[in-house]
């Protein structure tokens, strides 16, 4: 086995860029400012029932990047498609954070100007998005969010073998937890995922 040698160690480890281990996908949304009438928004979708994750949820435009793609494109990209906009009207301001879930997957996340004048000349992809809103960005910024906290337990396979383990059966597995944001407005709730790219993206702007 020609590569256990330290050479050829060193030339696969020095000049790889590394990664969270357990991710299984990769996704990328796009968080979309609009300016109507001198004001900000943010605009948000209501996912088609339709769909087999997340049905009549609210999100961002987005979805899994595609092999070969970089994660910013994927975003214009998703966006575009669900939108039904030229990506020429999706101007790309930067990144926000990215969250890596407890879910196996990550999921980036960019911010961008859509340059129309109003929501009139958006439609959408109704395979995918039932409707979509805007919220005013002063709005989410004066908002005092709803924080609950979600407890993560570790069950292992009914058959682990605890035996080997110095503690056996009585080893006392790790627990977790995360922050749960709501955001509501005019009667929609913005949760979850979603709420917490949101917060994110607030608290750059306000920090």
């Amino acid at each position: 086995m020609i590569y256990l040698k330290i050479k050829n160690i060193k030339n696969k480890i020095k000049n790889r860029i590394p990664g969270p281990t357990r991710i299984q996908h990769y996704f990328s949304v796009l968080i979309p400012i609009i300016e109507i009438k001198g004001k900000l928004n943010l605009i948000y979708e209501i996912r088609s029932k339709n769909l087999n994750t997340q049905p009549g949820e609210i999100s961002f435009p987005g979805g899994r990047v595609e092999r070969g793609e970089d994660f910013s494109q994927a975003a214009i990209r998703e966006c575009s498609e669900e939108l039904l906009i030229p990506e020429s009207k999706i101007e790309l301001l930067g990144e926000s954070d990215y969250l890596i879930t407890p879910f196996n997957f990550v999921i980036y996340a960019f911010v961008a100007k859509v340059k129309l004048n109003s929501l009139v000349e958006l439609k959408v992809n109704n395979s995918e998005v039932e409707d979509i809103f805007t919220v005013p960005l002063d709005f989410l910024v004066n908002y005092q969010v709803e924080r609950y906290q979600t407890i993560l337990k570790s069950e292992f396979d009914h058959n682990f073998p605890y035996n080997i383990l110095p503690a056996g059966e009585n080893y006392n597995p790790r627990q977790g937890s995360y922050d749960i944001y709501i955001y509501r407005y005019q009667g929609k709730v913005i949760w979850g995922i979603t709420a917490e790219l949101t917060k994110a993206f607030i608290d750059i702007l306000q920090n």
